[in-house]
């Protein structure tokens, strides 16, 4: 480990066990009303829930999974966004001691809990265990009251971080069925007292689970992921563009946003589709999992291609991705910002190529596209928010 990276995992570990282990953290509910909003979508929905506590009585059972996954895929909405994106800067960066460049989860997770469901609950774990990094913070928001004794079935249940290591050692040691974790964690598990105004820091270590809601009322929460640019290579699997979005540090830089220019999709250039195992980030992509999702991506946008190129492999100079830009001079469809050359030099003359020849570079992942210098810059600060090449 590089001297760099030891004082990082150590200034990392000491924010873990102190401002983000398992902590109640309170916010300003009438600036940040997550609750009236999440209740608004609903009612849209055409379902008229006056109280989310019974949110059970008026959505059938049945209809209630596909609610909750409407309501993640309108955590992306741009009011939603913007409110969330002054959340973390006025409530979430100061009071969690966080340090910009930061990202946040791009699609939030909206749980709904109903009472007496066993089958809907999340057995005990940790972030660790589903592939998040050790740099990624959690943040549970519940938007029901789940604040006195009673409610604790319908609470989030949390071991400390400390605790929480040694337990998971035990559980791997004794390779403990789920039942056998859920049982020996719940012992040492406590209630998260809180509610609408209300969040609880956590990590990636914090061992987490619910019980069988036994109170009679619904539960609905938000969590999400938050990243440190300084960790950004330390959040796994979840990687910053596909899963986090970085946020701009203040609203004036959001307000002063340059868009996409979309009317130069359609440029009467071809499009080219490219496929990548090149670089460090790429080597373990799977082709046809590539080709899949810059199929999506294409028929989402209605982007009409004519061919697939292939890089070659071992070949971290890129002549594929060289060839269609100097000579072919087409749109080029790649699946990732990560695709690109980690050689910062050899990358800036690749994208200088892409403008000065008029054409657009799609990242399919990232559902990002290079059609002007701001577009350039938001995929540069990306891959440095991500250590990319470093």
């Amino acid at each position: 480990m590089t001297r760099d990276r030891e004082e990082r995992a150590q200034k990392l570990e000491e924010s873990l066990t102190s401002t983000w282990d398992a902590k109640v953290v309170e916010y300003d509910k009438e600036r940040f009303p997550f609750h009236e909003w999440i209740r608004e979508r609903i009612n849209l929905m055409g379902w008229p829930v006056e109280d989310l506590r019974e949110l059970h009585t008026v959505i059938p059972t049945e209809q209630v999974y596909k609610v909750s996954k409407q309501l993640c895929a309108d955590t992306n909405l741009p009011e939603f966004r913007k409110m969330v994106h002054e959340f973390i800067r006025h409530e979430v960066a100061p009071k969690g001691k966080l340090d910009w460049p930061i990202a946040v989860q791009r699609f939030f997770n909206v749980r709904i809990m109903l009472p007496n469901k066993p089958q809907s609950i999340f057995p005990f774990h940790t972030g660790l265990l589903y592939g998040h990094g050790p740099a990624s913070r959690s943040l549970w928001m519940p938007l029901t009251d789940v604040s006195a004794d009673e409610d604790i079935s319908a609470s989030m249940q949390i071991i400390d971080i400390h605790k929480s290591r040694e337990m998971i050692q035990h559980a791997l040691e004794q390779k403990m069925s789920v039942d056998e974790m859920s049982e020996y964690f719940s012992k040492e598990s406590w209630q998260c007292k809180a509610g609408p105004g209300s969040m609880v820091f956590f990590t990636q270590e914090n061992i987490h689970g619910n019980f069988v809601n036994h109170t009679g009322k619904t539960r609905v929460s938000i969590d999400f992921r938050l990243g440190e640019g300084q960790f950004g290579d330390m959040l796994a699997r979840k990687i910053p563009g596909g899963y986090f979005q970085p946020i701009p540090e203040t609203l004036e830089e959001e307000e002063a946003f340059v868009p996409t220019d979309k009317n130069k999709f359609d440029n009467g250039r071809s499009n080219v589709l490219y496929l990548n195992n090149a670089t460090a980030m790429t080597d373990g992509w799977p082709v046809h999992l590539q080709r899949y999702s810059v199929y999506e991506y294409c028929n989402k946008i209605g982007l009409n291609y004519e061919f697939e190129l292939f890089e070659l492999e071992d070949m971290h100079y890129m002549p594929t991705l060289q060839y269609i830009m100097d000579n072919l001079k087409c749109n080029c469809v790649l699946y990732s910002v990560f695709a690109l050359p980690e050689d910062k030099e050899f990358r800036t003359r690749i994208l200088d190529s892409c403008l000065e020849n008029g054409t657009v570079m799609h990242f399919t992942n990232e559902d990002m596209a290079i059609t002007n210098e701001a577009d350039r810059d938001r995929v540069e600060a990306l891959l440095d928010f991500a250590k990319f090449g470093q």
